[in-house]
């Protein structure tokens, strides 16, 4: 069974330009309200947080761009992942056009090691462009 979380109302006092700010970004990611809007921001951040502060497991997502004719691209990218310390929970490969495929793999494991893949990653000839998205387990959010 889920657990019942209560909603406490707060007030928060700021100046007019940063109110503005708030709510052209609320506009642009067309969030409901600015509670939403808020919520949603600072859940972003305690995520970086915890990611900066902790050696405890995340789950990271690379996402890549490459051309697949490049010579020895895709052994290297299969190499990297095996001799990872970082645990692969699935990887979906995307055919773009006849030259370009786009990869995600996603992982679990300490930060820096999720780091580390994702910068080897990018290191390899013929990949175009690769990101790292990082999530928590979600404890320290709830």
């Amino acid at each position: 069974m889920a657990k019942k979380s209560t909603v406490n109302r707060v007030s928060l006092a700021l100046d007019e330009a940063l109110l503005r700010q708030l709510d052209a970004k609320m506009a642009e990611t067309k969030c409901g309200n600015r509670s939403e809007f808020v919520r949603e921001v600072l859940r972003d951040h305690l995520v970086g947080l915890a990611w900066e502060k902790s050696d405890a497991e995340m789950l990271g997502t690379i996402t890549l761009l490459y051309n697949h004719h490049q010579r020895e691209l895709c052994a290297k990218l299969t190499e990297l992942q095996h001799d990872s310390p970082v645990k692969i929970l699935a990887s979906t490969h995307v055919h773009l056009s006849h030259e370009l495929c786009a990869e995600m793999i996603m992982a679990v494991g300490a930060p820096q090691v999720l780091h580390d893949l994702h910068h080897q990653i990018r290191q390899v000839r013929g990949v175009l462009h690769a990101t790292l998205s990082m999530s928590s387990s979600g404890s320290e959010l709830e």
